[in-house]
C-alpha cells in the first residue's frame, strides 16, 4: 500500500530529473579575483562571467560577501536585458580588511530573470591574504592615465599601460572598459598582438562623457596569455564626470535636452485656470533670477544638485503656509511667509534660470488642476522632483518609493485624479499634459527594483518568496509599506525578525483592513503598523 503511494511520486521525480529542471541552471558563472594578496584596505576585483544558458534573459545579479569583512565599494551595472546565449562580464570592486591576516573570502551570487524569479547556487571561494608587504603583481602590470574630472559632453583621453615584468613576451587578447552609464568610448588605438619580455605598451583611447554627474570607478580589464596560459588583471581608477548646464551653450544645452530643452525657455509656469483662480500670471524674466539663483548653487555639479542647494536656501528664506497670494516668481522672492504652490513656483522659474529644463506637476480632477503641486526637473538620468511640503528631493523613482506617493497611487487610480504637467503657451483655460503614465507604468518593477536596493544581499531572495506568494495588489501594498520604512536600517531589521510566514499574512491583513480607505498623506503610520511599533 505504501509503495502504491510513493510510486506515482517517484514518477515525478524521476520525469523532472530526466527533463533537467531539478538541476539545470539557468547561466553559466565563473568567478575569479585579480590578486590573492592584497594590502590592509586596498582594492580587489571580483569578476564574474555570466553566460545566459536558460529560457528567458536574465535581468539583475546580486552578489552576496560571506565575510563581513570585505565591503563593495562599486558595483556592475547589469544589462537592462541579458539575452539568452549572451555572455556578459561583471566586475564588483571590494575593499580588503584593514587587520592583515589570512580571509576566506566566500561569494554567492543571486541571478533574477525575466519571470521575477530568483536563482541561487553560483559559488566562488578565495583565500585571501591581507599584508602590508603585498607588492604589485609579478607577471603584468596595467595602469592608467587619465584625468581626474572631466565636464559633461567633453571628450578625455586615456593611455593605458601595458607592462611586462617577465622575462618571455605575452600576448594580448583584449583590453575593455566597464566605463560609467552613458559614457562611450569615441575612439581606440590598437591594441598590440604581443608585449616583449622586460617591456611595456601604450594604447591610447578616447571617451565621450555624458551630459550628466557620475563619479566612482573606471575599470580596465586585460586578457592576456603566457605560453597559452590564459591570465587577466583589472586596474580600476576614480573618475568625476561634472555637469553644468548654466555654463553650457545654448547649442550644446539642445543637444543634451532634446525636447526637453522647451521647459527652460517656457514664457509661463501654470496655465489660464491658475491665472483665473488667483488673479495673477507666472510669467518671470530669467535673466533677472540667474545671477541670484547662481550664487545660491555656486558649488553644485550637477541639476541635482543645483536643485538641492536652492530647496535648502528656500527653507532658511521662507516660512511655509497654505496661502496663496500670487503666481509671480518676481512678486514671490521679496517675501517672507510664502505658500507651497508659490514655493513650487518659485523653484521651477529659478531652475529655469539657470537652464535646467523644469515644470510644475499637480493632480487634476478634470476641473481644478491645482492640487498637491510638485516641481519636476529633467537630467539625462530621467526626471527628478521636488516637493517642498513633503521636505523630498529626488528621482521619479525614488519619489514612488517614498511614504508620499501611496496617496497619490490612491487618488488616481480610486479616485480618478490625472497627474498632470503644467504646459501653458496661451494662458487660454487648461493647458496641462497628462503624464499619469509617467508614473504608474512598470509600477511594481520600478518599486521593486528601489526597495530590493535598499535590502542587504542575504534578504533579497527573501523578499521575492514573500511577493511570489501574494497577489498583484497585495504586491504593490507590501512594497508601499516596505518603501515606506524610515530607514533602511529598519527595513532590514524587520524583514530579518520576521518569518515569511508572518510577513506574508500580516500585509494580507493589513491591505484588506485598509484598501477600501482613505490612506494617509504619509504612509510612514502604517509601516510602524506593520513593524509592531503602533
Amino acid at each position: 500500500m505504501v509503495m502504491r503511494k510513493l510510486i506515482p511520486v517517484l514518477l515525478l521525480i524521476l520525469i523532472v530529473v530526466v527533463s533537467g529542471c531539478l538541476f539545470k541552471p539557468p547561466a553559466e558563472v565563473k568567478f575569479s579575483v585579480d590578486k590573492t594578496l592584497v594590502r590592509p584596505g586596498g582594492t580587489i576585483h571580483v569578476m564574474i562571467l555570466v553566460n545566459n544558458t536558460g529560457k528567458v534573459g536574465l535581468t539583475g545579479a546580486t552578489l552576496v560577501l560571506g565575510d563581513d569583512s570585505f565591503q563593495i565599494l562599486q558595483e556592475p551595472k547589469f544589462p537592462e536585458i541579458l539575452p539568452v546565449g549572451d555572455a556578459v562580464q561583471l566586475v564588483w570592486i571590494l575593499r580588503a580588511p584593514l587587520k592583515p591576516g589570512v580571509y576566506n573570502l566566500k561569494l554567492s551570487l543571486e541571478l533574477t530573470d525575466e519571470l521575477k524569479r530568483s536563482w541561487t547556487g553560483f559559488y566562488g571561494q578565495f583565500r585571501i591574504t591581507v599584508s602590508s608587504e603585498a607588492g604589485p603583481s609579478d607577471e603584468v602590470e596595467v595602469n592608467v592615465e587619465a584625468p581626474e574630472v572631466i565636464r559633461g559632453g567633453e571628450t578625455a583621453n586615456l593611455t593605458v599601460i601595458i607592462k611586462n615584468k617577465l622575462d618571455v613576451p605575452i600576448e594580448l587578447r583584449d583590453l575593455s572598459f566597464n566605463l560609467f552609464n552613458g559614457m562611450k568610448v569615441a575612439s581606440a588605438g590598437t591594441l598590440p598582438a604581443s608585449v616583449d619580455g622586460k617591456d611595456e605598451v601604450r594604447v591610447r583611447y578616447t571617451v565621450r562623457a555624458p551630459y550628466a554627474y557620475r563619479e566612482g570607478y573606471i575599470s580596465t580589464i586585460l586578457k592576456y596569455a603566457i605560453s597559452g596560459a590564459e591570465g587577466s588583471t583589472v586596474k580600476s581608477f576614480p573618475l568625476k564626470v561634472v555637469w553644468e548646464p548654466w555654463n553650457q551653450s545654448t547649442e550644446v544645452l539642445k543637444e543634451a535636452y532634446g525636447l526637453k530643452y522647451h521647459w527652460v525657455t517656457d514664457e509661463y509656469i501654470v496655465d489660464g485656470y491658475w491665472m483665473e483662480r488667483y488673479n495673477s500670471t507666472s510669467e518671470f524674466n530669467r535673466t533677472e533670477f540667474r545671477n541670484m539663483t547662481l550664487r545660491i548653487i555656486r558649488s553644485a555639479e550637477s541639476e541635482p544638485q543645483a536643485a538641492e542647494a536652492i530647496y535648502s536656501w528656500m527653507m532658511r528664506t521662507y516660512s511655509l503656509g497654505d496661502t496663496t497670494s500670487t503666481l509671480e516668481p518676481d512678486k514671490i522672492l521679496p517675501q517672507d511667509r510664502i505658500s507651497y504652490a508659490e514655493a513650487q513656483i518659485l523653484i521651477t522659474a529659478m531652475l529655469r534660470s539657470v537652464d535646467i529644463p523644469a515644470r510644475i506637476i499637480t493632480l487634476s480632477n478634470g476641473t481644478d488642476c491645482t492640487m498637491r503641486p510638485m516641481t519636476e526637473f529633467y537630467t539625462a538620468d530621467g526626471w527628478y522632483i521636488v516637493d517642498v511640503k513633503h521636505g523630498f528631493v529626488g528621482s521619479v523613482d525614488d519619489y514612488l518609493a517614498s511614504p508620499y506617493f501611496p496617496k497619490v497611487y490612491q487618488l488616481v487610480t480610486r479616485d480618478g485624479f490625472r497627474i498632470v504637467a503644467q504646459a501653458p503657451a496661451t494662458l487660454q483655460g487648461h493647458e496641462h499634459v497628462d503624464v499619469t503614465g509617467d508614473f504608474l507604468a512598470n509600477l511594481e518593477d520600478r518599486l521593486l527594483k528601489k526597495v530590493t536596493e535598499r535590502l542587504k544581499p542575504e534578504l533579497r531572495s527573501k523578499l521575492m518568496l514573500v511577493m511570489n506568494n501574494l497577489d498583484e495588489n497585495e504586491r504593490l501594498y507590501a512594497l508601499f509599506l516596505f518603501a515606506s520604512a524610515p530607514n533602511e536600517e529598519d527595513l532590514n531589521r524587520v524583514l530579518s525578525e520576521y518569518g515569511t510566514g508572518k510577513i506574508e499574512q500580516d500585509v494580507k491583513t493589513m491591505y484588506e483592513f485598509y484598501k477600501n480607505m482613505t490612506w494617509r498623506d504619509d504612509f510612514t503610520r502604517y509601516w510602524k503598523i506593520f513593524a509592531g511599533e503602533v
